[in-house]
């Protein structure tokens, strides 16, 4: 038989601890958004994300001009680097929360610098996820318009440099 035994002690005004607990997790922001939050971000960049997050069925042959070489688009394979993101972060993005929690309760940070942490982390894991860039491989046209090298969602960088947080209000 295994027996667990806890002693708690009360150090201090409980009542005055509570209080202190409740009006940090009350007053602030409420949470935090991570990747191209709407009004921060370039629409341009809002909408490429979008396309190559959620792919696209477009077969119509928009026509584009890019480094003195014509393309033709075709459909655009859906490449869901904010998920995956997400879901390969989620272990460190929990135990963020955990611990961010823990110091809250013990007094030693506020729910916006716990609520900064995590914003601060997500920006890194969806920048990393871009970085690595996602399958499947870029079409022989994308290759000839962003030359050799050039992984899926990267070209000049400027989405991966967006990814930023913000405080929900």
């Amino acid at each position: 038989m295994i027996k667990v035994t806890t002693k708690i002690e009360r150090k201090g005004n409980s009542k005055e601890a509570f209080d202190k607990i409740v009006k940090a997790l009350t007053t602030g922001p409420k949470g935090v958004k991570v990747g191209f939050p709407a009004g921060t971000t370039d629409s341009r960049i809002v909408a490429y994300a979008t396309y190559n997050h959620e792919g696209t069925n477009r077969a119509k042959g928009d026509v584009f001009f890019k480094g003195g070489k014509f393309g033709i688009s075709g459909p655009t394979p859906p490449r869901p680097f904010i998920t995956q993101a997400m879901f390969k972060g989620r272990h460190a993005i929990r135990q963020r929360m955990r611990n961010g929690a823990r110091d809250i309760l013990n007094g030693t940070k506020t729910l916006q610098g716990v609520l900064s942490e995590v914003g601060e982390l997500g920006q890194g894991l969806i920048q990393k996820q871009i970085a690595m860039g996602m399958g499947p491989p870029n079409s022989p046209m994308t290759i000839e318009l962003k030359g050799k090298g050039k992984k899926p969602l990267t070209d000049q960088g400027m989405m991966r440099s967006s990814v930023h947080w913000e405080f929900e209000k």
